[in-house]
This record gives structure tokens, sequence and C-alpha cells, in this order.
């Protein structure tokens, strides 16, 4: 593979931990040599209790005052599928690559150590190979967070992560302590939103579905001459999911959703539910602090559309209450993300952000 470059969103966080917790000093420590946590094997979270999917932070290193980090998730004893290409077979084969049949990589001039047997088990022990799901990658710069996401690995488990880490693991952070990596829009916008208040909000989704066997229809099929009974599930139902259908769990009665028995997908029904926050003519002053605060939380919401109309006129969209932008990133030959481009692309963005005032600059970083 050549190596390419492709344009990627990063995105802006503010961290907030209660007790005056600055995020950059209390990650360098609780990822130093001298902490209980300062290797990978000592920092891993695991995902769904015995399943042996786990996520961490693997790779920490410093750059221009910014501390850079991999957070990285993967299943262990994951087989990977992949396919031959033979220009002359009627159809290419598809087979699945064990996580311990991964080759070696030797380096030019290097030669294969001499081990006995009992050396090479315990060498598969200590050292093993594994397919890596997922990389995040974020810099931080005191409570200043940028984060490039992956297809799996998102802000909100970025987040999840961190608490965890810095609390239950390491303890850096009370137990009662709140950790929220918290999104802001540009300044402009941000002075927008404060300078009117709030008409109305509009808050929309798709509605989505997620399929699974239908138990109902649990048919039971008798073969002549076998001693056994095999049940087969006949039909798949599609039960509404995401944002869409909780807000129509909201309003509906209890299991009227379930209920529906859908036998196909509603990926091409086009169902859009939407939700308005307003009042009619006039309001309170607590009236309208509870739909200003509203407005600033929808910010939470990345698979929503949310429309937010400012009295006397002015429309702020879902897209513009985050601070994100584009960046150019490089991979190398092996596919892998170039990360002395990427955290040079990153520690710059977040700095322009800063000079121009975009990102409030109150907490400065050690």
């Amino acid at each position: 593979m050549k190596s390419s470059s492709k344009t990627k969103t990063i995105h802006y966080k503010n961290c907030f931990i209660t007790g005056e917790v600055v995020l950059q000093e209390a990650l360098r420590k609780t990822l130093s040599k001298e902490s209980i946590a300062g290797k990978p094997n000592n920092r891993q979270q695991q995902i769904n209790g015995d399943d042996g999917t786990v996520v961490f932070i693997n790779r920490t290193s410093d750059y221009r005052g910014m501390t850079f980090c991999q957070l990285v998730v993967l299943e262990s004893g994951k087989q990977q599928p992949f396919i031959t290409v033979d220009d002359e077979a009627e159809f290419y084969s598809i087979d699945a690559l064990a996580s311990e049949q991964i080759p070696e990589k030797k380096k030019e001039g290097e030669e294969k150590p001499k081990s006995t047997k009992k050396n090479s088990d315990s060498e598969k022990v200590r050292k093993r190979k594994e397919f890596v799901d997922s990389i995040l990658y974020f810099g931080v710069y005191g409570n200043h967070t940028v984060v490039l996401q992956s297809s799996s690995l998102r802000t909100r488990e970025l987040e999840a992560h961190l608490s965890w880490l810095l609390g239950t693991c390491t303890k850096n952070i009370p137990d009662n302590a709140m950790f929220v990596l918290k999104d802001k829009p540009a300044e402009s916008v941000y002075q927008k939103l404060m300078s009117k208040p709030v008409k109305s909000i509009k808050l929309g989704a798709p509605l989505t579905k997620d399929a699974s066997n239908d138990p109902s229809s649990m048919t039971e099929i008798q073969y002549e001459n076998v001693d056994q009974d095999e049940v087969h599930a006949s039909k798949v139902r599609f039960v509404p999911q995401g944002l869409g259908a909780s807000m129509l769990r909201a309003a509906l009665p209890d299991g009227f959703l379930e209920d529906l028995k859908l036998e196909e997908s509603l990926d091409d029904a086009n169902i859009h539910v939407a939700l308005e926050i307003t009042y009619l003519r006039k309001t309170t002053k607590i009236g309208q602090k509870v739909i200003d605060s509203v407005a600033t939380s929808l910010r939470h919401l990345p698979e929503s559309d949310v429309v937010i109309n400012l009295q006397g006129g002015g429309r702020i969209s879902g897209d513009e209450l985050k601070l994100s932008g584009g960046i150019s990133v490089k991979f190398t030959d092996s596919g892998l993300v170039d990360e002395s481009v990427l955290f040079h692309e990153m520690h710059d963005w977040l700095l322009k952000k800063i000079s121009s005032s975009e990102i409030d600059t109150n907490i400065e970083a050690p």
C-alpha cells in the first residue's frame, strides 16, 4: 500500500473534573513508570465481563507541551477475515487468520534467536500478537482535549475510559469526582446563543431498526426416523431503535413499538421523528431558563438533527454546537497513521483555535 493522505475530522472537548484537577497532570501521573498503571497490561478495562474485549491507553508521548495517547480496543483470540484474489478463479476464496497465525516480522539483517521449548512457551505467554479492532488518538493540553475518533471508539468511550482509569484504576481522582468531556461551540456561536433567548428547539432523528429473532414465532419441526425435535426461528422481528424510537417510547404506551411486530426493515421507510420544544406567545423567567438549558445540552446528541431558533430571528444548527475541524492525516506504506504528522496537525489546530479566542483559556496548561 502506498503512503497517502486523507482529510479527517478532529473534535475539541473541554475536560471538567471536580476538585480543580487538571487532566494533563492527572494523565501524566497515571501513565508514568512509577504508577501502578505504568504498563499497558495493568491499565486494561474489560468491556463486557469475560468476553476478552478490553480498552486501554497503549502508547503515550509528549509533543511540544501536549500529551498524546493511543486509545486501543482489542478482542483476544479474534480471527480476521481475508480474501485471496485470483484472476483465474471463478470466485475469490475467503478465509480467516487467527491472531496466533500472524507471521513474525523480522528486521533486515536480524537472525532469529535460538530458544529451548521451555523458553519458547514462556515467551508465548508473555508476548503474543492480537488484532487491533480500533485506535482513537487524543491530545491533551491542560484541560483542552483534541480527539481523532475511529469507527468504534468515539469521544463517549474515551470519556468513560478516562473516568475509569483516573478513578477506579489508579485513584488519581476521588470516587465522588465528576469527570466530563464537554463539547464547546465556537466562541462566535456561543456568543450568538447567549445574546438572545431561545424561542424554540426542534429535535429530530430517523426511526431505525434492530433485527432479532422473534421468540413468538418459534416453530417445532418433526422429522421422521429422528428421535429429537429441532426448534427453528421462522421469522426475524425488527424492533425500532435509536433516538427516534426513544422519543416515541416516551410518548406512547409501554410496549407499543415492540408490539408492532415488524417483518421488514425501517431503513428505507424514511420515517423521521421530530420533537419541538417551544412556548406560546410568552413565558416566565424560569420557563426561559429551562428552554435555554435544553438548547445548550442538545450538543451531546450526535445522531440528532438539532435546530435552535432564537427570539427576534437567528438560527443555530446542531453541528454548530460542536467545535471541530478537518486536518490532513498521513498514512504510511503499511496503512498505519503517521503519528508524527498527526500530532503536529492536532497541536497546530488547537493552538490556532486558542490564539483566535475560539477556546476559553482560563485554565492554563502546565
